[in-house]
């Protein structure tokens, strides 16, 4: 996720700038240990933070998925014209089809593939 490597960015360029730093300047007078700690309750408030972002937006992001009629849309979809996409999915380098043997799945295991890319590629457009 991207939030995850702007985090770790984040969190490796504040530990290089601190290492970097003499003592005297970091400290600016006050107690190694106050400091510590200040610094670790930043950390965490950050992790938190972030952790709450995750979440508001996998809520809305699931939210959105649910309001949606598209999963209904397909079921209306003729089995030949899912497969057919299935197969010209198979060329398409953003999904990993090659290895299935498209012809030998169940109309129900056909669905559930066609959902799972036609979800790939909705997450592609926002």
């Amino acid at each position: 996720m991207k939030s995850t490597d702007e985090f770790e960015t984040f969190l490796a360029t504040f530990v290089e700038e601190l290492i970097a730093m003499p003592d005297e300047q970091v400290l600016e007078g006050n107690n190694p240990e106050d400091v510590r700690a200040h610094g670790l309750r930043l950390l965490e408030a950050a992790r938190t933070d972030v952790g709450r972002q995750r979440m508001a937006a996998a809520k809305a992001q699931l939210h959105a998925r649910r309001s949606q009629p598209a999963a209904q849309a397909i079921e209306q979809l003729d089995i030949a014209q899912v497969r057919q996409f299935l197969m010209q999915a198979q060329n398409d380098e953003r999904f990993t089809l090659a290895a299935r043997k498209l012809g030998e799945l169940s109309d129900d295991e056909v669905l559930s593939l066609y959902r799972q890319i036609k979800s790939l590629q909705e997450g592609e457009d926002k």
